[in-house]
């Protein structure tokens, strides 16, 4: 079989080469390799011509085992193929063909793909590269880079190209020419047989401490240039390459050189150990990986090592799992700025990188495969001309995009009706990984051209006969009846048509041809009914037969409608003249009863409260709708009412129907007060009723809502929008009580004023000082200030729920106080003492303050201690000599004055 495709191949025209391609894996792409040496290799393309079965062929390039043709896709549909094909490790030629009848119908090659080892590498600039250090380029073909490079600023990752890796590469996502890796992947090659590709997450400047805060989304700060990253910088760049790369070409692991910033900040051991095993857990938990890192030792700057930084990086591949030893870089020292490798060093560092990569970590380290791509769907709209197709990715991933062959975004969903063109979809799941369908193109005709039947000879025949349909179609066709020849002979009848698939799945039908095959003649009719019927009704007889009927009346309908006593029947000629004349069916149809009349005595629309009375013309054999057979109905719900005059045929006849509307009365309304009903005289009460159209208080009021101020008992009714009257409410009682009356204001001592009441109530006052109430609520209070003051007085009444209601007079009439600063705050009377009886008022309150009676000659004679002077205060002088004058000396904090008295 090998030799016969081998020789059919060697007559293939050119024109084949354009029927099919290879969409995936793109030139130059490299699949990590398992630990047996081995990748399943996603291959996919499209093609525009019928194809049975896609074969594949490997050739090795260098290493590797090739291939002879091999099936990959049986009867590929929509237009693509894909399939896996197992690939041992080495640097490949691929080349697929299409099958269709035993002959090659389609051809394609890819030039380059491998399976080898892939790297992500990451860390500051001696990870990330300069331009022009004298970076080495790869020699090896074989060594590899995904190439389109992108900004930070770039939310959305391009599909990755892979190129050779060259002195002036931009290793993406952000990774800056082939520093030493271009070596280092000469070395690899050498030493494992297969190909390498490269990706760089690095980023300049960026302390371990840096990478750790961006991975929760802050952006890095570059203590150097005192600026920083986008958010979520330097971190996003290893984030991306995980979800975008590394499903696509799976990975090996992550290579670190990072720790120089470190040594320049003196971060201490611990920090750097915790933070980047954070930044390690959160690579392996955002991928779904444990991903293995190798960890170069690292801290040289221009300003020195460190060995710190050195023990901590040391800590991390000891104690974390699945991280393996890199290089020590501190020893390369061709570093002309002091920090960054350039020329010679590029190569020493490339050999140290390349002597970490043992065999010990190959045979160790945890190789992840890449995935399947992800395939695609497709249904034919043949009603859109412009975009016919609907391709459809699967269920089950948290974001969809489509894009078109310029990379613009047409779709968000995992659907995309699309037209001629290329297209790719790509699906995120839940963890973040990104997958990509293979490369969608559809060329030339979508839907193919509707076909055409033509009969040879009548599509009308009797019962027996049959016609030939032939279709213009040759291929990829089938009948109605799933035959697929040229032609068909059809005898039975029904619609036939044609349709056409193409390459893609899709397909156009054609009109259709109905086929009659008439019967012989025969015929019956039936009556859909009673025969014996009231003249207010009608009877249906139906033919058997659709058409050609001859009624015995003259109709030539299906059916007749018979509203008169007699012997029907139907005669039935067919196209070829035969005739048949049914059996006769006997119609008896009675007379009706007089129509009856209906009136009414009154309105028939009323409220609840209300009847009306119905009443018939006829007064015998008649029912009303209730069942009432009287004349007369009385009528107290709503309805529609109408009379029924029955004869001795039970026939029937029905009288004029008078609806009937009852409404119902209003709800009981209620009064809800907003406040208290008992209140003090002057204020207002407003009383609300239950809402409806309108209102009828006891008082005669017509709102909703009565405000009032007296007492009194109140009662409402409310009005609906049908007139009709609820009952009454419940009784509210409302009572004001009345407010105490002539308050005055009586200055009783220096820096008192007292309340008066005619007649005096309750001991509750309130006090204003210049219309502002003051805190007090006593019948005295000390006058601390100049100006107007007012009093109201008070009355408690004891309701009857045992609360109180407390009510309060007008102001008093104001009296005006002014304060006499030449008592400087002492005031004391009367003077002379009569009675031996002495008072003091102090203007402020004096705490703990002593009260001495001195005689003239200045002897202490009494002395009194006053915890404070909030009061007026009366001291009893019995015991002091009467007759003579004396000085009280009052003294507190910050308060002493002398003032003579003289005691009669």
């Amino acid at each position: 079989m090998k030799a016969f495709f081998l020789a059919l191949f060697c007559f293939v025209p050119s024109f084949i080469f354009a029927q099919i391609e290879i969409t995936f894996p793109t030139n130059r792409s490299v699949f990590q390799r398992n630990k047996d040496n081995g990748a399943s290799v996603p291959i996919a393309g499209t093609f525009t011509v019928p194809i049975q079965q896609v074969d594949v062929k490997l050739t090795a390039i260098q290493g590797g085992n090739s291939l002879d043709w091999t099936p990959i896709s049986y009867n590929p549909a929509f237009g693509y193929f894909s399939g896996n094909l197992y690939v041992a490790g080495g640097w490949y030629k691929l080349e697929v063909r299409g099958i269709e009848n035993g002959q090659i119908v389609a051809y394609s090659t890819l030039d380059r793909f491998g399976v080898g080892e892939v790297f992500l590498i990451s860390g500051q600039s001696n990870a990330q590269g300069y331009f022009g250090f004298g970076n080495p380029s790869a020699q090896d073909d074989r060594v590899n880079c995904v190439s389109n490079f992108y900004s930070p600023s770039n939310s959305d990752v391009p599909f990755a190209e892979v190129s050779h890796l060259d002195a002036n590469s931009r290793i993406a996502p952000f990774g800056n020419g082939s520093w030493c890796y271009g070596k280092l992947g000469d070395l690899l090659v050498q030493k494992l047989g297969v190909p390498i590709l490269f990706m760089n997450a690095g980023f300049e400047a960026m302390a371990i401490e840096e990478w750790k805060k961006s991975a929760a989304g802050e952006r890095g700060y570059n203590f150097y240039a005192n600026n920083f990253a986008e958010a979520g910088f330097p971190y996003t760049n290893i984030r991306r390459s995980l979800h975008n790369y590394i499903t696509m070409f799976g990975i090996r692991a992550i290579l670190w050189h990072q720790g120089e910033s470190d040594r320049d900040l003196s971060t201490p051991v611990q920090n750097y150990v915790n933070n980047l095993q954070e930044i390690i857990g959160r690579s392996r938990n955002e991928s779904g990986k444990s991903i293995s890192w190798v960890v170069a030792r690292v801290s040289r700057s221009k300003n020195g090592t460190s060995q710190s930084i050195i023990d901590a990086q040391n800590q991390v591949i000891q104690n974390t799992g699945n991280v393996f030893a890199g290089p020590n870089t501190d020893g390369i020292t061709n570093r002309p700025d002091g920090v960054h490798f350039f020329g010679s060093s590029l190569i020493q560092l490339a050999e140290a990188w390349n002597s970490s990569l043992d065999q010990n970590f190959f045979n160790n380290s945890n190789p992840y495969p890449p995935q399947s791509t992800l395939n695609y769907s497709l249904d034919c709209d043949i009603s859109s001309s412009g975009a016919p197709l609907k391709v459809r990715m699967p269920d089950g991933f948290k974001e969809y995009q489509w894009t078109d062959e310029r990379g613009n975004e047409f779709s968000k969903t995992s659907l995309a009706q699309i037209g001629g063109g290329t297209y790719r979809g790509k699906a995120v799941d839940y963890v973040g990984n990104v997958y990509y369908t293979p490369k969608v193109r559809f060329t030339g005709k979508l839907i193919p051209d509707k076909p055409t039947i033509t009969a040879e000879g009548p599509t009308n025949f009797c019962q027996g006969g049959g016609v030939k349909l032939v279709t213009n179609e040759s291929d990829r066709f089938y009948w109605t009846t799933a035959e697929q020849t040229k032609s068909i002979f059809a005898t039975q009848a029904g619609s036939y048509h044609v349709r056409k698939f193409n390459f893609i799945g899709c397909s156009n039908v054609s009109e259709n041809i109905n086929i009659t095959v008439n019967p012989s003649p025969d015929v019956s009719i039936k009556a859909e009914g009673e025969t014996t019927f009231c003249s207010d009704k009608t009877l249906i007889i139906s033919s058997s037969n659709l058409s050609d009927n001859q009624w015995s009346t003259g109709e030539n309908s299906p059916k007749i409608v018979v509203n008169k006593s007699g012997e029907y029947s139907v005669k039935v000629r067919n196209q070829f003249g035969c005739e048949k004349t049914s059996e006769k069916i006997k119609v008896t149809v009675n007379p009706q009863p007089e129509k009856p009349t209906i009136s009414a005595d009154g309105p028939t629309f009323f409220c609840a409260d209300k009847t009306v009375k119905l009443i018939s013309n006829i007064s015998k054999g008649i029912s009303w709708n209730n069942g009432n057979k009287n004349q007369s109905i009385v009528v107290d719900k709503t309805g529609e009412f109408f009379v029924i005059n029955e004869n001795e045929f039970g026939c029937k006849n029905t009288s004029n129907s008078i609806p009937v509307k009852v409404n119902p009365l209003p709800a009981k309304p209620n009064i809800t007060p907003n406040g208290a009903t008992i209140f003090c005289e002057g204020e207002n009460l407003r009383l609300t009723a239950t809402e409806n159209k309108s209102y009828d208080w006891s008082n005669g009021s017509k709102t909703r809502e009565l405000t009032t101020q007296k007492s009194g008992v109140f009662s409402v009714k409310v009005i609906d929008e049908n007139g009709c009257i609820s009952p009454t409410s419940e009784e509210l009682s409302v009572t004001a009580k009345p407010n105490p009356q002539g308050v005055s204001i009586l200055q009783s001592g220096t820096y008192t004023l007292e309340a008066f009441t005619t007649p005096l109530k309750d001991q509750i006052f309130e006090w204003y000082l210049d219309d502002k109430i003051l805190s007090s609520k006593n019948i005295l209070i000390k006058a601390r200030q100049s100006g107007k003051y007012t009093a109201k007085g008070s009355i408690i009444y004891t309701l009857p729920d045992g609360k109180t209601l407390l009510c309060f007079s007008k102001a008093s009439e104001p009296y005006f106080y002014k304060i006499d600063p030449t008592n400087k705050g002492m005031s004391i009377f009367p003077n002379p003492v009569v009675d031996n009886t002495m008072n003091i008022e102090t203007l402020d309150d004096h705490e703990n303050a002593t009260v001495q009676i001195y005689s003239i000659k200045g002897f202490l004679v009494k002395e009194y201690k006053i915890d404070k002077f909030d009061t007026r205060k009366t001291f009893d002088l019995t015991d002091v000599s009467s007759g003579n004058k004396y000085f009280v000396r009052l003294r507190a904090n910050n308060y002493d004055v002398i003032k003579w008295i003289y005691i009669e």
